[in-house]
């Protein structure tokens, strides 16, 4: 059961390997629908940004693999799952590099000046000071720090180092491998904050990471240093965030927020020191068919050969999402 459409690829490759399935045609099935499709579900796929909590899993009793079209967990009780016997997958790697991509094009439009430039083009404010006015700062002679090196994390490390960039990362546990693959170095969360130009926030979010970064941390930031937030609004407390924004210390590149839609009376709408995407960092054509074809053939293989896929995140038992 997949509670919204796919991509037509992944629906023949599942209708070609004799799965059957049923899918949402639409965005956030009303209960009914829920009720009924649910009971004999052996399998469900959720996009990252919907609920799949006890209440759900009552009424999939049959449940063993719930496969999240996305890398976010956040919106599963995996806990709950793991009680129940029923294991979490999800497929991070199609939208790991489109993900690294925004981050960049974030980080750029904040130092370039690039959204202050379209608005004073199309206002028709171009005038004999304005280049001067916008003049920007390079990325080249920066220091990146990445909070969080999962897949999405060292993407961004590669893609940042690719340019010449240097990077260095803090993470809850060490990643040697990609450490020296990348040529990164670790460093302590404080020196990272305290040393680093541009901030690129790609941690999961749990319990342990929420609110990660509130006023104590970002006081810390550099006077000019650049946030970038491509992972949960909820891992940057965002009042205290606004804060900073407002005394002018420091800059902000978001695509994901506390509260989504962002509100219309957000205070971050008014600041001039941030660009601000509607969390479509993980959203190209690629990307999304990528994730598709993966779900597909990983739901193919649970079910017709009983094979789990390489993302389940609690094969040996029940743990924390990360």
């Amino acid at each position: 059961m997949i509670t919204f459409k796919p991509s037509k690829a992944a629906l023949d490759m599942l209708s070609e390997a004799g799965v059957d399935f049923t899918y949402f045609d639409g965005h956030n099935p009303p209960r009914e629908w829920l009720e009924r499709n649910l009971r004999d579900a052996l399998v469900v796929v959720v996009p990252p940004s919907q609920f799949f909590n006890a209440e759900l899993m009552d009424l999939a009793p049959g449940l063993k693999l719930l496969f999240v079209h996305g890398s976010g967990l956040d919106k599963v009780d995996v806990n709950e799952a793991c009680k129940r016997g029923i294991y979490v997958a999800n497929a991070p790697d199609a939208i790991a590099q489109a993900v690294a991509e925004h981050a960049l094009a974030l980080t750029l439009a904040v130092l370039r000046n690039v959204a202050a430039g379209d608005r004073v083009v199309r206002a028709g404010m171009w005038g004999s000071d304005t280049q001067r006015s916008l003049t920007g700062r390079s990325l080249r002679s920066k220091r990146v720090g990445v909070i969080g090196l999962g897949r999405v994390g060292s993407e961004i490390a590669k893609l940042f180092r690719s340019l010449g960039v240097e990077v260095v990362y803090w993470s809850r546990s060490r990643k040697a491998e990609v450490e020296h693959a990348l040529d990164l170095k670790y460093l302590s969360f404080d020196e990272l904050l305290r040393t680093s130009d541009v901030i690129v926030v790609s941690i999961a979010l749990a319990p342990s990471t929420r609110n990660l970064l509130s006023h104590r941390e970002l006081s810390m930031l550099k006077p000019g240093a650049v946030l970038i937030n491509v992972s949960r609004g909820a891992i940057v407390d965002e009042e205290a965030l606004v804060k900073a924004l407002s005394e002018g210390r420091i800059y902000a590149g978001l695509d994901v927020y506390v509260t989504e839609p962002l509100q219309s009376d957000s205070k971050l709408i008014e600041l001039g020191n941030t660009v601000l995407t509607p969390h479509i960092a993980g959203f190209t054509y690629e990307a999304l068919g990528g994730t598709s074809e993966f779900m597909a053939k990983s739901v193919i293989s649970f079910v017709n050969e009983g094979k789990l896929p390489y993302t389940v995140i609690n094969a040996s038992g029940c743990i924390q999402a990360s």
